[in-house]
Formats: C-alpha cells, structure tokens, sequence
C-alpha cells in the first residue's frame, strides 16, 4: 500500500495529460510537417550525443581502470567532476568562450562564431554526459575475469583483437545502460537546447507553453515526447542480453595493462583535454566573465537567496525520495512477484519521461483536479520526488540485495515488531543505499530546469532558474556567479560520493 501511493504522484498527471490530448486530437493541434522536423531534430541530436559520449567515456574508463597511466585515482576523480555541470551551464560556456567579447575571442585575437544550433547542443551535452557514462563502465571493467583476457592472449589474438571481441562484447550491458541514461538525458533536454537555439521537443513545449494562451499544442507534444521516450526505454529492456557474465571462482588481482611511453603521453594528453575542456574551461570562463562585469563597475549580484532556496529544496526532496525509495526498494527486492516488478518497472518509466512532459502534466493535472497545489512548494516537492524517484530505489536495493531477508524474519521470531524491525534491521542494513539514493537526488534537484520552470510558485527563483532567466537576457555576470555558486554546492556531495565508490 506504501509502495503504491508512492507511486500515485508520478503516475496521476501523465495519466490526465493523455485524457486532455485524446479529447483535443493531436492531428488538429499541431501539423504533421512541424512533427517531422521536431522528431528528426530530437532524434538526430539523442543519437550523436550518445555516440560521442559513450566513446568519450570508454576510452577514460578503460585507461584509468586497466591501464597503469600516471595518477589512475587522481584521473578518475577529475573524470566524473564534470557531471556537477548542468546542460544550461555548458551552453552557458560556450557562449561566454566565443563570439564577439568572449573568452577564447580575447585570448586568440579573432572572433570565434558561437556554435548555435545543432553543433553548439552537440557539443555542449557530449561533453559533460560523458563522464556518466565514464561512472557506469568503471565498474563493468573491473569486474570482468582476467582469465577471459589472457585465454584470448594465450590463443594469439593481439590486444586490439582481445579487446573488441573479448573485453567489449563482456561490456555491453554497462554500455546499454550509459546509452539509456544518456540518450533519454538528451532526449529530455531543455537548457542547453534552448540557450544554443537549436529545435528539438523541449524547446518547442516550453514555447508553446509560455507563448500562447492555449497550451493544448504544447500538451499534445508532450504526449508525442513521452511516448518516444517510452519507447527507447521498452526497445532497451527488450534487447537487454541475458547472458550471465559471474565468475566461477573469486576474483583475483588483475595487472594492469603496461602502456608504451608514447601510449602513456597519449593517453595522459587525452585524459587532461577532456578535464581542460569540461572543467578548467567552465570555471575559467565563469570567472572571467564574473570579473569583467564588476570590473565594469557593476554591483556584485545577490544570490544568497536562490542558494538558500535550491539547497532547502534539494535537501527535502533528497530525504523524501531516501524515505520514498525504502518501501518501494523491500517490495521490488524482497517480496518479488508480479505486482513487484510492475511498480519496478513504473517507477522506472516515470524516470524516463523528458521532465517538461512531466512539468505540463502536473500542471495540467493541478489545475483540473487539485488547483489548492497549484503554483506551492509541496508539489514542486512531490514532482522532485516522483522524477526521481527511480535513483535511491536502486540504490536501496543493491543494499538489500546484499543483506539475506532472513534477517527480517529472524528479527520478528525474536518478538520484535514491525516498527522495531523497520528500525533496527532494515534501516541499518539499507543505510549505504540511502545515503548514496539521497546524494543522487540532491544532485539532480539542484540542476533540475524545465520542470522547475512550470510548476514553482511566482517568484520562487533557484540558482537553475536565475542562471537560466540570466543568460537568456545576456546578463552573463549574473549568470557566472550563479552558476559558480551551484558548482561549488554540487561538487561536495559528489566528491563524498566519488571517494565513498573508490573505497569500495
């Protein structure tokens, strides 16, 4: 029952979206035509992102994983920084670094073009999606036997061989889950499209919304939106290999692959590239044009109260999604049947909706049957919460994987009650899961966009809308120092996170 109320928050306002749609017909709201352009747009863009991304993180997974370049850990934290960067940023960064007056502009003496439309989004995502998919793989490569390796090499296969047929094949299931996380990020994207002017579905719903007094077209194309996403989301599960890649006996210390010393210039050229790219150039950009503007005699901006509110906002939804997540986690993980897998398989669908649908659709929802909500910061919560809601569940239950059930029933054979089970067993035994699903959350909600956009209350500003509302007037002083300010909050509960997974 706990489960399922948790769930009724993300199911209900995609549900009455579908009903106004059908009621309206999508065919009479917007033209086949502007439909085409919007899918080739979106689905064109999704496609090189994710390609570029997985690439980009493979190549720096598997040399700070299997390899025995200078500064391994050093490297692999520098990898995964990036992701503290959101969309809106980047674009923010390219650009504050080219046109007339940038960065790169200054240094270099001649105008760099602004990379707007489909390079400038390209660019801009690619970037700072690959260190997700750079998190995912680490793991992967790690646990694979060595044994499978050095049969290969035993056999006469050269390393490149070994690696496309022995290593890659052994790696799919870690890459169809970067590609899902990052092609869906893409494919829900809204900062980075819209400041870069590129059309995709995002910025086509969000300027229907805003611009016109009839928001049935921009409904109907979140319907479109959601339904593509659903179905990359069903192509992914329905493809997942089933093949078993366990050990059959315990791991052992694998040696690190040794490179030439031409290889280990390469590799550490490419290695510090990506961080010059996707961290040294952000913060050096931000700064400079943070100092330029008060070096013009502008009066530093206040941000102290968008800080306060996306951190107050972050950190409730962070511990109501942990406190979510629990029931949500013990009946997909230790009670499976199923209505179990159905509710996995829900939480993980409304996790894949592009958050501007969602955005429209609890509008939606709020005004036809719980106006009271409308415009609060209570469901501003509830929607952080149900978006969400998938990160600490599968963090929970990898911690509940790790624990026997039996402990939970031990526990009430010895008179405790349900309570005091919930308290002193399953709690403690889920702890890791918790702090690691609420970490995740914070993160999210802090650079949460679109959503944000839609449903806060009038004048409720985060540091995500004030760099947003900033950037798209020019005032990019503002913009610097609020983006700035959402680095530095996001980059301690990520580096906490980093160092928690390398101790591991």
């Amino acid at each position: 029952m706990a489960a399922a109320l948790i769930l009724a928050p993300g199911l209900l306002p995609p549900l009455a979206l579908v009903g106004r749609v059908i009621a309206s017909g999508i065919g009479s709201l917007v033209p086949a035509f502007r439909l085409v352009e919007l899918l080739a747009g979106t689905l064109g863009l999704t496609a090189a992102v994710t390609a570029t991304s997985l690439s980009l993180g493979l190549a720096s997974a598997w040399l700070t994983t299997r390899t025995d370049i200078p500064l391994r850990r050093f490297w692999q934290v520098v990898a995964a920084l990036p992701l503290v960067v959101p969309s809106y940023v980047a674009a923010l960064v390219i650009i504050g670094a080219a046109g007339p007056g940038g960065l790169l502009t200054s240094w270099l003496g001649f105008e760099i073009p602004t990379p707007y439309g489909f390079w400038g989004a390209w660019i801009a995502l690619s970037v700072f999606l690959a260190p997700m998919a750079h998190l995912i793989t680490v793991p992967a490569l790690r646990s694979i036997d060595p044994a499978t390796e050095e049969a290969a090499r035993g056999l006469g296969a050269g390393s490149a061989r070994v690696f496309f047929t022995v290593t890659l094949p052994q790696l799919r299931p870690a890459m169809v889950s970067a590609g899902l996380l990052v092609g869906l990020y893409t494919l829900s994207d809204f900062g980075a499209v819209s400041l870069l002017r590129f059309d995709t579905f995002t910025r086509a719903i969000y300027t229907l919304y805003a611009g016109q007094i009839d928001r049935r077209p921009a409904a109907a194309l979140s319907l479109v939106l959601i339904a593509l996403a659903l179905i990359i989301l069903f192509a992914e599960r329905r493809t997942r290999s089933r093949a078993a890649y366990h050990r059959a006996h315990p791991p052992r210390p694998r040696r690190p692959v040794r490179l030439s010393s031409r290889a280990k210039v390469g590799g550490t050229a490419f290695l510090a590239g990506t961080a010059l790219v996707s961290l040294v150039l952000p913060v050096t950009v931000l700064v400079f044009w943070l100092w330029r503007g008060l070096a013009e005699g502008q009066a530093p901006p206040a941000i102290w109260e968008e800080t306060l509110r996306s951190v107050g906002v972050a950190g409730a939804a962070a511990l109501l999604g942990a406190a979510a997540a629990l029931p949500v986690a013990m009946v997909t993980t230790w009670r499976r049947a199923r209505m179990s897998e159905a509710t996995e398989n829900t939480v993980w669908s409304v996790y894949s909706l592009p958050h501007i649908t969602v955005g429209v659709a609890v509008v939606i929802f709020a005004l036809g049957f719980a106006r009271p909500l409308y415009q609060t910061v209570p469901l501003l919560l509830i929607t952080y919460v149900a978006i969400f809601l998938a990160q600490p569940m599968s963090s929970v239950q990898d911690s509940l994987r790790r624990a026997s059930p039996a402990l939970e029933d031990a526990s009430r054979s010895l008179g405790q009650g349900p309570l005091r089970t919930l308290t002193r067993v399953i709690i403690p035994l889920a702890s890791p899961g918790l702090v690691a699903g609420a970490t995740l959350v914070f993160l999210s909600v802090m650079k949460e966009l679109p959503a944000t956009l839609l449903i806060r209350p009038n004048g409720f500003e985060t540091l995500a809308v004030r760099i947003w509302s900033a950037t798209g007037e020019g005032f990019l002083t503002i913009a610097s120092l609020a983006s700035l300010a959402l680095l530095v909050v996001s980059v301690v509960p990520l580096l906490a996170l980093t160092y928690r997974d390398l101790s591991d």
